[in-house]
């Protein structure tokens, strides 16, 4: 438990354009940010980095297609008592998305999903996540939606509770997931 919350700066900015080309916007966003906190035995210091990501969004009649890039590099050191240990992180994170409306209220879709942690051993499941997912969706009004996705997962480096799986994480998994979603 921290006896100060931790605190630190935190600023940045995005940059979007519609480009002549109907349906197309591209971006980059930009983030830097530090943190720093205490606890009884030890505390975090994170020096600032820098996080950067460029994006791609085009439409155009039934079709949706958007992709994203990010980098997020930081080190961090965690300290115990007299004993330091460095956390280094680069992560680098990428998507690419497709989907098509067959009817006013039917939408079906697929993403892959990709991330890995540079600054570890890549070979190692914990270090990376590969997502090849296929899903349905249904709006019931403007306001709300079903939507079930089909995930078969590679790697473990976007964290599982390791409560949950007493016998060890597997490198490979598939998984159902279902969503009710509301917007207003």
């Amino acid at each position: 438990m921290f006896t100060t919350a931790p605190e630190g700066s935190s600023y940045g900015g995005d940059l979007r354009w519609e480009a002549p080309l109907t349906g197309l916007t591209v971006g980059s966003s930009a983030l830097v940010e530090d943190l720093n906190g205490t606890t009884p035995a030890g505390g975090i210091h994170g020096a600032p980095f820098f996080m950067s990501a460029q994006y791609a969004e085009f439409k155009k009649g039934r079709f949706d297609f958007a992709g994203e890039y990010r980098r997020v590099p930081s080190s961090a050191t965690l300290t115990f008592g007299p004993e330091s240990f460095p956390d280094p992180v680069d992560q680098r994170v990428w998507y690419v998305m497709g989907s098509y409306r067959l009817l006013k209220k039917y939408q079906l879709g697929s993403y892959y999903s990709h991330y890995v942690n540079k600054a570890l051993d890549t070979k190692l499941p914990a270090n990376y996540s590969k997502d090849w997912v296929v899903s349905g969706r249904h709006d019931f009004n403007a306001y709300s939606y079903a939507k079930i996705e089909g995930h078969f997962l590679h790697g473990t480096g976007l964290g599982y509770y390791t409560d949950n799986n007493p016998n060890g994480l597997k490198p490979n998994s598939n998984m159902l997931a279902a969503k009710i979603g509301f917007s207003f």
